[in-house]
């Protein structure tokens, strides 16, 4: 079966809060799903199909986003969370129904002590301090063999995210290809030098 984007609405739309469960608006998603969808068609393929890291999973509510943007692919999912059981309820519903579940790794964890995996994508929306996301950019960069898409950056309440990412592509690590709102997508220049 054939999904699409417009069947994660729900996600958005909440009595709790605006950006409800995926903690994202549209147009940051919109970029995820993009990214997800259709940049891993460019990368070559193993035998396992290509691996995307998404690091902060919260409700779990962009983890089913790069489920349905992947849906029908050999793409896996590795979701790291150090939070355990925080899935919304509804998320965990529809994971537990998911025809595809075997595609998603999901793991309590902190990402910088994961084992390494070569990776086809990274989502960075975890720990937002700046030692936090720096810990998590050179754990998992030198496996990265394509896009990085970073939330909360230029959010004046996340001032570390930002600051991390900006010295990153200083130092010439990337660049940024797009951003749409807190979203924003880098494209890896080098691997990072110890």
């Amino acid at each position: 079966m054939k999904r699409d984007f417009v069947e994660l609405l729900w996600l958005f739309n909440s009595p709790r809060e605006t950006r409800d469960i995926i903690r994202l608006d549209l147009r940051e998603a919109g970029l995820l799903y993009k990214y997800a969808s259709q940049q891993w068609k460019k990368m070559p393929k193993t035998r396992e199909g290509n691996i995307i890291l998404e690091i902060g999973r919260y409700w779990g509510g962009t983890l089913m986003l790069l489920a349905m943007a992947t849906h029908d692919s050999k793409v896996k999912i590795i979701s790291v969370d150090v939070v355990e059981g925080c899935h919304d309820p509804d998320v965990d519903d529809w994971l537990n129904e998911y025809e595809e579940k075997e595609r998603l790794d999901i793991r309590t964890d902190n990402s910088w002590a994961m084992e390494n995996v070569p990776l086809s994508m990274l989502f960075v929306d975890g720990d937002h301090s700046y030692e936090g996301v720096k810990r998590d950019f050179i754990h998992h960069w030198n496996y990265l063999n394509g896009p990085c898409l970073a939330h909360d950056y230029t959010d004046p309440t996340c001032e570390g995210v930002t600051k991390f990412i900006d010295e990153w592509i200083k130092k010439g690590y990337a660049e940024i290809i797009e951003q749409a709102g807190t979203m924003v997508a880098l494209k890896k220049l080098k691997d990072y030098e110890v």
